[in-house]
């Protein structure tokens, strides 16, 4: 039997995916020369993590090769074995370090030779003297030793810049030796039988553990030539992958997909007969066809009487006790103790504990698992150090819509919020988002999972020539003060923003948000919402016209709408020119007896810009 011995950490992988499940995929190729016959290949230095099951072996025709595997049915893999390696002890920079100690100990023996000739010349010139030689062989002499002199000194400096080139690559393969995470005790011995000597490609298959991999994304935003954020931004599609498997990817296809191994399914599932069954209640005895309790009294000569009982006149040992029912823990029984879950798994004799009570079915909701694979833009490079390698899946370019939003009584700043259309062919995963905006870095967020042509919104930090004053006031005054009437104190709040755009162009969209109170007890607080007018009829969602809310003359565009009506939650909208100052009011009441005190909760202006 022809032996052929394999170590895997010698030849690069070929390709991985990586999966959801802290596992990836691998995938490697071998040349093999076989002898007609068996050959037994032996490939060894493989992760320790490999899961036995997934190995899969094939045998590939090289073109260079006289026979044809598709048409002989001699050539064929068999005994295919994956087990320990004998040799636990292998460490993959053994060899790289040893050969650069070789190479290190010959440039010092040059070195050394280079010392040697030297000092050989020194010694050759103070042996001369004037009476072994003329003044001609001397000058002669003295030209060849500073010629030679020179060059030795030459050689050396070369020399000494190898052997610093060497030391930096011992310490770097040093370095990795310790960053290295995983190790190699796995090999993978398989027969092959031929039919003549050839040459083939093994490709070798397999699923490691400790590998992992999560999406992120950087978006690039830029400001035109006007000074107004352009409306196109780059999004970079990237993945952070981390491995410590024991081998390193090098230049290796990289592919990430959002399968989880351990949920592929082993089989179809099973329905079983779902059945309605009729279930009888059982009322509870009333109290007074509840038997008495029976106890057998204690040892003691004297037994306690019952406050509701008293001794049994046929003197017999036995006390009888009457126990009457807890009203006060009846009374907080409610018709949500008689509606109990059941699960859809839970067996369906479990209904006889349930007695009397309402069995409702938890509800569930199953979809069909998300499956992606994105390819990574050319090959990578990820070693098995466990830390994280940023790799670009796809550059995308988006048109972005810009709004100018504020919330002035929390930060008086207003800021810059995009919202993107996702118009491209890629799902884009939930993760980090770091908003770049003229190559400074402005913001970090978080995207959801946007399918394609869903929409999601970034910030592009705040903007600063725009200044927003919130200012709040408030008066009390007195009513019902007649015989008969409960006298209510009115607080009528008044707040007023002002927005100065000192910008060059014009701002289309603005939008200030506030909220106004809303009663946790409508029988004795009550908020009546006074401007503007054109709210208070207003439905959830839709911007009305509230033009008497501005407080100049020039009421124009001025849109407000309830963002959470139920919550009092609104914003305006508006449209404010170049170097243009815009002033507006909102009022409400607030009306309670005046021997009630109230707090208004979350209502305490944070910042005030002027």
């Amino acid at each position: 039997m022809n032996l052929i011995s394999i170590v895997a950490s010698k030849h690069p992988v070929a390709s991985v995916m990586v999966f959801k499940s802290s596992q990836a995929e691998v995938t490697r190729y071998f040349d093999v020369d076989l002898k007609r016959g068996r050959n037994k290949i032996t490939i060894s230095k493989l992760p320790t993590t490999i899961e036995k099951e997934s190995i899969r072996v094939s045998m590939i025709q090289k073109e260079s090769s006289n026979t044809s595997l598709d048409k002989s049915h001699v050539n064929y893999l068999s005994d295919i074995v994956c087990s320990p390696a004998d040799d636990p002890g292998y460490d993959p920079t053994r060899y790289t370090l040893r050969a650069l100690e070789l190479k290190r100990s010959g440039l010092e023996s040059e070195k050394r030779l280079l010392d040697a000739q030297a000092e050989v010349m020194v010694s050759y010139a103070r042996s001369l003297t004037g009476e072994h030689a003329s003044l001609n062989d001397i000058d002669n002499f003295l030209s060849t030793f500073g010629e030679r002199g020179r060059k030795n000194i030459n050689e050396v400096l070369a020399i000494d810049e190898q052997i610093a080139t060497i030391d930096e690559q011992i310490n770097e393969a040093l370095r990795k030796k310790r960053l290295m995470k995983g190790t190699l005790n796995t090999e993978v011995a398989a027969v092959a039988v031929a039919d003549g000597d050839m040459t083939v490609q093994f490709q070798l298959i397999y699923i490691v553990s400790n590998a992992v991999w999560s999406p992120n994304y950087r978006l690039h935003a830029v400001t035109g030539e006007d000074d107004k954020p352009s409306r196109r931004v780059a999004l970079h599609y990237q993945a952070s992958v981390k491995q410590a498997t024991g081998e390193d990817w090098a230049d290796a296809s990289l592919m990430l997909s959002t399968v989880a191994t351990d949920t592929l399914v082993k089989k179809i599932p099973r329905l079983e007969p779902v059945k309605a069954i009729t279930i009888v209640p059982v009322s509870s005895p009333s109290l007074i066809s509840q038997p008495p309790l029976m106890c057998r009294p204690s040892s003691s000569r004297y037994s306690s009487p019952s406050t509701t009982g008293g001794r049994n006149p046929s003197g017999n040992d036995l006390t009888h006790f009457r126990v009457e029912p807890d009203f006060t823990n009846s009374q907080k029984h409610t018709a949500e103790d008689d509606i109990i879950a059941l699960s859809d798994d839970e067996p369906w004799d479990t209904v006889s504990k349930h007695r009397g009570r309402k069995i409702l079915p938890i509800p569930t909701v199953t979809q069909t698992p998300m499956t992606l694979t994105y390819t990574v833009r050319g090959n990578s490079d990820i070693p098995s150090d466990g830390k994280e390698h940023v790799v670009t899946i796809v550059t995308l370019d988006f048109e972005a819509d810009v709004e100018y939003i504020s919330d002035p009584r929390l930060d008086p700043r207003v800021f810059l919020q995009c919202q993107v259309k996702n118009t491209s062919e890629y799902r884009l995963l939930p993760g980090p988002v770091n908003v770049i905006m003229d190559k400074s870095y402005v913001s970090r967020t978080r995207l959801p999972d946007v399918n394609r042509n869903e929409t999601f919104d970034f910030t592009l930090g705040d903007d600063p020539s725009i200044i927003v004053l919130y200012e709040r006031s408030s008066k009390v005054t007195k009513e019902g003060t007649k015989a008969f009437a409960d006298p209510l104190d009115i607080t009528t709040y008044t707040t007023t923003i002002t927005a100065h755009n000192t910008h060059r162009f014009a701002i289309e969209n603005i939008i200030v948000r506030d909220a106004v109170p809303t009663s946790a007890d409508n029988h004795r607080i009550k908020v009546v919402l006074q401007k503007p007018q054109a709210l208070i009829e207003a439905k959830e969602g839709v911007f009305v016209e509230a033009n008497e809310s501005r407080g100049d003359d020039e009421a124009k565009d001025l849109m407000v709408k309830w963002e959470k009506e139920q919550d009092g939650l609104y914003e305006y909208k508006w449209r404010i020119n170049a170097e243009d100052k815009v002033k507006f009011e909102t009022v409400f009441d607030v009306k309670a007896p005046s021997d009630t005190k109230y707090s208004l909760s979350n209502f305490a202006i944070q910042g005030k810009t002027a």
